[in-house]
């Protein structure tokens, strides 16, 4: 590389150079002046000698023209040769090279040696007169010489500092120059761009260029703007991508939830989950799915059935669906549709383009497996429970028969065999009228007892809960049962059982319904609360109260009260009230805080 090229790519070789040759220029400036003010520091003595030489020869021709003692005229000559011969003049015209100058002065020596000096020795002070004016004249002309054999020293000095100060100039002007041009002009073009670039404008770029450190610069920036432009761009697509798969993940989990929910509150069946495996495939463009689903899990080789959405149905009859349509094609997964470690079927998936599934994609997927798996063990769960709840509710019919009605049949019967009897042996009519009227009261009562378990049976909780059950049963004893009654239900801090509530109900029914028949009351109360973990029902009446010698064996309602009162793993008390009436305490602990974490897992 050339000095010259060299010096064009760098900003600081150049400024470099500009600082050494103005360091060069103001030092030689320097030394210039010192020197010329060395050789010219005897220039003003010698001038001065030179003048003093005419003093003397004035001097001198003055002191003989006043006649002055010899002594005297012997004292200014050897004075004036003293000043002809002293140290300034020789030291200033030593190693000159003004040649007329060094003539002159050997001139004047010359004269006074050889003129001047005999006329004053010999006393010819005429003589020595006479020849004064000449040798004055030519003291002029060399203290003239000298003089302007100084200012020619002074000139140079001059010349030297102003070429030195002129070349600084133009160093100078030339570096500001480039700092205006290749230093400010740039920078300001990288801070302009810079801040562009800065406010979103990617496609700035830096103009300039040139091959020093600010070019390299400018180029590196485009370089860096280029890279970044081309990664805004990558990320631009890949926020899009991020995002357009974000909203279909968000849709797919609003449908999972939907789903959820409609599954979970609605009956399963096929037209609804292919209803879903279609909209779920909506979501996720090119996506394919089928559902097989085997209805007994613990025989896989019976028959199953695959759904494929709204397109088709099959029943495959091997346990792998493997002779489903949709079951040959590459990169096919699989997902257990099961529940609580039952397996219920498998959810097959695979893309039209060919393309495997993303991690969300998969997740998706498996929820909806999941999903399925958790909707299909809940209808099988319900369909248990409501197995289980038409076996309870045949129990409790069979039970309130054989405890009521079952009961009054056989006393009739009971009356008829003693009526057949009593008609074989003739008694008289007195006594078959008796029997007669003890049958008559039973089918009353009977009859009356078959009204009770039919609103029973067809007694149910609606939507308003237990407080609008409560409501309803107080409002029909107030207005049938011939006596006001009150209700007060606090809100309960857990949610009753259907069956505890049921229970509830007929207790409070039950007392109500003897307070009508027996109690003589004219007013009642049903107040229900909760007192820590256990739920209270009390029923009170003003009535005529218990009797004395109260048997609650004897009672037919008493006993069923007690038996749901065991249902509810509770306690009933039926006691006096002071100052007259009856109470009815009922108090349980409610299932949902007596379950087992085991129980009340799902």
């Amino acid at each position: 590389m050339s000095f010259w090229k060299w010096l064009r790519s760098s900003l600081p070789a150049r400024a470099g150079v500009a600082v050494i040759l103005i360091a060069i220029l103001a030092l030689a400036s320097s030394l210039s002046a010192g020197l010329i003010a060395w050789f010219s520091e005897n220039d003003a003595a010698a001038i001065n000698t030179a003048g003093s030489l005419r003093m003397k020869t004035y001097q001198t021709s003055w002191a003989i023209a006043a006649k002055s003692s010899p002594s005297l005229i012997h004292t200014l000559s050897n004075d004036l040769e003293r000043r002809l011969h002293s140290h300034e003049l020789s030291r200033v015209l030593e190693g000159n090279q003004d040649k007329h100058l060094n003539k002159v002065y050997t001139n004047l020596k010359k004269r006074w040696q050889d003129e001047l000096k005999p006329a004053l020795q010999a006393g010819d002070y005429p003589q020595f007169l006479s020849r004064a004016d000449s040798f004055v004249h030519e003291l002029d002309s060399f203290v003239l010489q000298l003089q302007q054999h100084s200012e020619r020293k002074q000139i140079w000095q001059q010349g030297i500092q102003g070429t030195a100060l002129f070349i600084t100039m133009i160093i100078l002007i030339v570096g500001m120059y480039e700092l205006q041009n290749n230093v400010i002009v740039p920078l300001e073009e990288l801070g302009s761009v810079a801040e562009r670039f800065r406010g979103g404008d990617l496609s700035a770029r830096v103009s300039y260029r040139s091959d020093d450190e600010l070019g390299q610069m400018a180029v590196s920036f485009n370089a860096m703007a280029d890279a970044l432009e081309q990664s805004h761009h990558t990320l631009e697509s890949r926020v899009a991508q991020k995002t357009e798969s974000l909203a279909r993940a968000y849709d797919a989990l609003e449908l999972l939830y939907n789903s959820s929910r409609d599954l979970a509150t609605n009956q399963v069946h096929a037209k609804q989950l292919d209803q879903l495996i279609e909209r779920f495939q909506t979501l996720l463009p090119g996506l394919r799915l089928t559902l097989c689903l085997s209805n007994n899990p613990q025989f896989p080789d019976e028959p199953r059935l695959a759904l494929h959405g709204n397109e088709s149905r099959e029943i495959c009859s091997r346990n792998d669906c493997a002779g489903c349509e949709r079951l040959h094609q590459h990169n096919l997964k699989s997902f257990p549709v099961s529940n609580q470690g039952n397996l219920l079927g498998e959810l097959r998936a695979h893309f039209t383009d060919g393309r495997t599934s993303a991690n969300w994609e998969t997740g998706m997927i498996q929820a909806l497996a999941d999903l399925v798996g958790t909707a299909l063990s809940l209808e099988r769960q319900r369909e248990r429970d409501y197995r289980l709840v038409l076996l309870d509710e045949r129990t409790i019919i069979a039970r309130e028969l054989h405890d009521s009605l079952a009961q009054a049949l056989t006393y009739m019967k009971l009356q008829v065999a003693r009526l057949h009897t009593l008609i074989q042996r003739g008694e008289s009519p007195e006594k078959l009228l008796s029997v007669s009227e003890e049958l008559r009261e039973g089918l009353n009562s009977a009859y009356r007892q078959l009204r009770e378990l039919l609103t029973t049976f067809r007694l149910k909780i609606g939507d308003g809960g237990l407080s609008q059950a409560l409501d309803n049963t107080v409002r029909e004893f107030s207005e049938h049962g011939g006596f006001p009654v009150l209700l007060e239900s606090e809100p309960l801090a857990v949610s009753l059982s259907a069956s505890e509530q049921i229970h509830l109900l007929q207790i409070a029914r039950e007392a109500l319904s003897n307070c009508a028949r027996h109690s003589g009351a004219q007013q009642a109360s049903v107040h229900l609360y909760q007192q820590g973990e256990m739920v209270v029902l009390i029923i009170e009446d003003d009535g005529k109260g218990l009797l004395h010698d109260f048997d609650t064996r004897h009672h037919h309602g008493v006993g069923i009260m007690e038996e749901r009162a065991r249902s509810l793993h509770g306690t009933l008390r039926i006691e006096r009230r002071d100052p007259r009436g009856t109470r009815v305490h009922l108090e349980f602990r409610p299932d949902f805080l007596t379950r087992s974490p085991e129980e009340t897992t799902v």
